[in-house]
């Protein structure tokens, strides 16, 4: 009996071991290879490098299933400085939100009067990666980005 107890504790501990061995070693998800933190000579928490008109939709590359954009140029969503830390955001349909900008993290949180906030990562002076943040848990959702691009 006891000779059966110890061969079951090391079959245990083989298969824990294993599998911990395979949680180290399978790669990463796709999602963890998408940017959380913007390049250095884009500041953070600016209005500034956001002004212009941006083309909407998803990130593209090996895994990633993008379509369609969301919005393209021909109908852009447009970005408007409002102050050095607010932002103005005008659908295509004329809809406006604002937002207040903070830098953290190196990247920059959008802030709205109301509802979730975002979180945009610079990928380049013409691109940027935007984030929601679930209001309940306050989690960025890094796995559903949306991608701006400028027009």
């Amino acid at each position: 009996m006891r000779m059966a107890t110890k061969l079951s504790r090391k079959l245990l501990l083989a298969l824990l071991l294993g599998l911990v061995a395979l949680i180290v070693l399978i790669p990463a998800s796709k999602a963890l290879e998408f940017p959380r933190e913007g390049v250095p000579e884009i500041p953070n928490g600016v209005a500034a490098p956001f002004a212009g008109r941006w083309w909407l939709g998803f990130p593209e590359g090996a895994g990633t299933i993008n379509g369609e954009p969301v919005v393209n140029c021909g109908s852009a969503v447009e970005l408007r400085p409002n102050g050095e830390d607010k932002l103005v955001y005008r659908s295509p349909s004329g809809v406006e939100a604002r937002f207040e900008l903070m830098s953290f993290a190196g990247r920059t949180t959008w802030l709205p009067e109301w509802g979730e906030s975002s979180i945009a990562v610079w990928t380049n002076s013409d691109e940027f990666f935007v984030y929601s943040v679930d209001l309940t848990t306050g989690k960025a959702r890094w796995d559903n980005p949306t991608v701006f691009r400028r027009c």
